[in-house]
């Protein structure tokens, strides 16, 4: 019995999944990354209140999150997919679905403070980082710094841009400013600048939200947009920011959805 991870239930034609956590019986709404066993909402685990949409509780209370790969299976299966990534041709797509892939395996385990609180990909994938994009790190792993990428970032905006627009989807955002006009003799006055189209990565940039809006107390990085027109990569209308780690993330998610473990069912 397998669940669709879309849509949270069986396949056509499938009973539908109950809850194997503890022999609870209840109808699942979704399956443990770790353990594999269906589980309903009262055995989802929770951090903060908030609902961890692929554990249960027995493998949050065990520890088993902080061991991404876990078992033989899911070991094996990643090993697989890693040598595929490190098959595709070398380049900035290769890099992303990289990037996409060890973020999936790193949600809920990534450092919370520190310098690298705000990297999406755990130290301990640096290596498979290293292996499937030799073009970026070609002296190992002991040279992956996710603070500061080897990656250009307008090259990464431009691949982007023909990559999403085979899709169909519209932009996701709208970015504003204000210019400056008028002359010496007349004087100057500030008015809205046209609006570009853009496509908003949230947290994208390698900038604190702090240099933007200093009046903030969140604790993050400020979002980044790619431009459609001309494929800048903008902190705001007039200030150009770098991609981040999450900023190409954020990219593959735009792509292809979130990133799903190929040992899991329906991967």
């Amino acid at each position: 019995m397998v669940l669709d991870h879309v849509a949270g239930v069986g396949h056509p034609g499938s009973v539908p999944a109950v809850c194997e956590v503890d022999s609870c019986g209840v109808l699942a709404i979704g399956r443990c990354g770790p353990c594999g066993r269906a589980m309903c909402t009262s055995h989802r685990a929770t951090v903060n209140g908030e609902p961890i949409l692929d554990r249960c509780i027995d493998c949050q209370r065990v520890g088993v999150h902080d061991q991404p790969l876990h078992s033989e299976r899911a070991r094996q299966a990643h090993e697989a997919y890693v040598d595929g990534l490190a098959a595709l041709p070398p380049g900035v797509e290769r890099l992303v679905r990289t990037m996409h892939y060890l973020a999936g395996l790193s949600v809920g385990r990534t450092p919370r403070s520190g310098p690298l609180r705000f990297e999406p990909i755990l130290t301990d994938f640096y290596p498979d980082l290293a292996r499937a994009c030799p073009d970026f790190w070609p002296n190992g792993p002991g040279t992956v710094n996710l603070l500061a990428p080897p990656w250009n970032s307008l090259a990464v905006a431009s691949w982007f841009l023909a990559r999403i627009t085979e899709t169909g989807k519209p932009p996701n955002a709208t970015l504003k400013g204000w210019i400056t006009v008028g002359n010496w003799w007349h004087g100057r006055h500030s008015e809205p600048a046209p609006p570009l189209p853009a496509w908003r990565l949230q947290e994208g940039s390698l900038t604190h939200i702090s240099r933007v809006r200093p009046e903030t107390t969140v604790d993050r990085r400020a979002d980044a947009y790619v431009v459609v027109p001309d494929g800048r990569v903008m902190l705001t209308y007039h200030e150009p920011c770098l991609l981040s780690a999450r900023g190409l993330v954020v990219m593959g998610v735009l792509l292809w959805g979130q990133p799903r473990r190929p040992w899991e069912p329906g991967a």
